[in-house]
């Protein structure tokens, strides 16, 4: 089984990553939070130095591009491959109404006759690139990135779902990535796991199962539901117990998870480095608090009597606040 790091806008830049991965290593896989094609045909410096190959030489990343022109999905794509990378992907899966209105991320599932036609355009596009120099093939003729999709089943309504399937049917992905909610779902409720089973069955391309992997039990759920299933992605379980992909390798050896369990004390030196890792990325300790705090939404589960200790930190305001916070709850 494959465990990719699923992208979380707003945590899981480089810094977060290359920390992450030395701490606690075992997901084959990171994709980066959305880079943004638009009509300038820029990406944006920040974003750049997220998917920088110096600044990920430790990990295994796949770029995650937002747009919903063709025209600039092939230029990102051909910007990613002169970069070195051999996958790019597209996100149909933000449900944030900021982005669907744009008809971006999982505004694009609202029209999939519109949809199909991008990925029409896209397909001829990348038939005209011209592969960068020393490039390999993954799963283009020529030589271009391999283009792989994260998804959902649908915008308002499950019955979507074999509708889309038989558009993703029609082109050569590399993979596809499903969260099987619908975007009017956002992040609630249980996903529609029978309607993943469905689209899984009918789709000729690899499969990745994405959306409320928390625990080994989660997944071995899955494995157990899909055993045709070769990858899973994570998100929220991850950044709530970051000893999760240790302990689902464990699991896989045959091993009890449990003795490969987050120890109290493996918790300090990864937050601290995080911190200057951070703090090299952004100017000033009150941005720095502000990615922290987004993590400890995450890793307070960790710690489910430390009511008080939370207050704490959502009052603190500077890095010796923040620190008295950590002396205390680990």
């Amino acid at each position: 089984m494959q465990y990719y790091f699923a992208p979380m806008e707003g945590i899981t830049g480089y810094p977060f990553r290359n920390t992450f991965e030395k701490y606690f290593p075992g997901a084959d896989r990171y994709y980066s939070p959305f880079l943004v094609a638009n009509q300038t045909f820029h990406f944006k410096k920040k974003e750049l130095r997220d998917v920088a190959p110096e600044n990920n030489g430790t990990v295994n990343l796949i770029p995650q591009v937002m747009t919903p022109q063709a025209d600039q999905f092939v230029w990102a794509v051909k910007v990613l491959s002169e970069l070195g990378y051999q996958e790019v992907n597209l996100n149909l899966g933000c449900p944030s109404a900021t982005v669907v209105t744009r008809h971006k991320g999982a505004g694009m599932l609202e029209d999939p006759e519109r949809l199909d036609r991008f990925f029409e355009e896209v397909f001829e596009g990348l038939e005209k690139i011209e592969p960068h120099e020393g490039a390999e093939v993954v799963s283009q003729a020529n030589g271009v990135p391999g283009i792989s999709i994260k998804t959902r089943i649908g915008f308002s309504d499950v019955k979507e779902a074999m509708h889309l399937t038989e558009i993703f049917n029609r082109y050569p992905f590399c993979e596809i990535i499903i969260h099987p909610r619908l975007r009017e779902e956002y992040y609630s409720g249980e996903p529609h796991r029978d309607v993943f089973g469905e689209m899984l069955n009918k789709l000729k391309t690899p499969v990745v199962y994405n959306g409320n992997l928390c625990t080994v039990e989660d997944v071995k759920k899955i494995r157990t539901d899909f055993p045709v299933l070769d990858a899973v992605m994570i998100g929220r379980g991850a950044l709530q117990n970051p000893a999760l992909f240790r302990m689902l390798r464990a699991a896989e050896e045959g091993n009890d998870p449990q003795g490969a369990a987050l120890q109290k004390n493996e918790l300090r030196p990864y937050l601290d480095e995080l911190f200057e890792n951070y703090s090299r990325e952004m100017s000033g300790d009150v941005q720095v608090m502000f990615k922290m705090k987004e993590l400890w939404a995450h890793l307070r589960v960790l710690f489910p009597e430390s009511g008080k200790a939370m207050k704490k930190l959502k009052k603190a305001k500077t890095r010796a606040d923040y620190e008295s916070f950590l002396n205390e709850i680990c």
